[in-house]
């Protein structure tokens, strides 16, 4: 866990807020084969980099990066294969994960495999947590290094390391799944601002307006939907209800944090009279959360506010466009 807090950290002071663009490509095989210089987001199955980009956030099955990224790469996925030079920071979650290239600043790697190449070179620190990891490359700043099975061939001005029992290994699988499924929340969020603003946008001003009273209001939702829900599951009628009411009612809370989020950054580009797209607001005030969200007892305290403040948004929102999702006209 304290690795999962220091890789979102990073993650904060790697988000280029003061971009104003963003190429992105999705699909089931995304092949990038021209030159990108602009910050690319890419989701996919497979994903292949076979040109230069300015900066990279990358989501999918299996990732290849083969040209060099000029500033930033944050992945997560299946396998990643890094096979060329970085001149920023990067920051790598995945089953598999195998580095290959220079890295010009700090480099975060988590995963079940780990493998850093002779070939690689970071320029100042490196962290990384896994259940397997072979080093054979260079740091010249700190290598922190947190792994069930570790096999040191490489070099590092100052070395940090700790190999736990191999009993420790569900903690470990735990903590890749936790950042796996963060990162996807984060992709996830800037997905739906970008497929639909409007409905987004919608649902977001809601979570400003009266907070106190949505936060009540979702919180008590959430209790009695909970309740309707074991009700209609008790009774064989009532099951195919149950499991589908019950589909979308995981749904609404899975996405409820998700609206909180860009409330939350929009509010702190205010506070710093910061003029940026809305998807740079919602990363910055969903890494934030998920920062405070990770403070033992406070931060539980706090995720349950924003999944109450999130669900009553969502429920205020329907309720004011339920002649549209009816099929009524005014």
């Amino acid at each position: 866990m304290k690795f999962a807090l220091f890789a979102f950290i990073l993650v904060l002071f790697l988000t280029p807020c003061s971009v104003q663009a963003l190429v992105t490509y999705s699909g089931a095989d995304v092949i990038v084969t021209d030159a990108v210089h602009d910050d690319l987001f890419a989701s996919g199955g497979s994903i292949t980099i076979n040109a230069p980009v300015d900066s990279a956030i990358i989501a999918g099955g299996s990732i290849s990066v083969n040209a060099p990224i000029k500033g930033d790469l944050i992945a997560a996925g299946g396998t990643i294969d890094l096979n060329s030079d970085v001149g920023g920071k990067i920051v790598l979650a995945g089953g598999t994960v195998n580095v290959n290239g220079r890295v010009g600043t700090n480099a975060v790697i988590a995963g079940g495999e780990i493998h850093v190449s002779p070939e690689t070179e970071v320029a100042r620190d490196a962290v990384i947590s896994g259940g397997t990891v072979t080093y054979d490359g260079t740091v010249h700043g700190t290598l922190t290094v947190k792994a069930n099975s570790f096999e040191n061939r490489g070099i590092a001005s100052v070395t940090d390391i700790s190999v736990e029992k191999p009993e420790s290994m569900m903690h470990g699988l735990f903590q890749v799944f936790s950042i796996l499924f963060t990162f996807g929340m984060l992709v996830l969020g800037i997905i739906l601002i970008m497929v639909a603003p409007g409905r987004f946008a919608a649902v977001t001003g809601e979570v400003k307006s009266s907070p106190v009273l949505k936060t009540v209001i979702g919180f008590i939702g959430i209790l009695i939907g909970l309740i309707v829900l074991v009700l209609l599951a008790i009774t064989i009628v009532g099951l195919p209800i149950a499991l589908i009411c019950g589909a979308f009612f995981f749904i609404a809370l899975v996405l409820s944090t998700l609206f909180v989020s860009a409330a939350f950054g929009d509010y702190i580009l205010k506070l710093l009279k910061k003029d940026l797209r809305p998807w740079h607001a919602f990363v910055i005030g969903f890494i934030i959360l998920n920062l405070v969200y990770r403070i033992p007892l406070a931060g539980g305290i706090i995720l349950i506010i924003s999944i109450s403040l999130g669900f009553g948004a969502i429920i205020y929102a329907l309720h004011k466009n339920r002649a549209l999702i009816c099929g009524k006209t005014q």
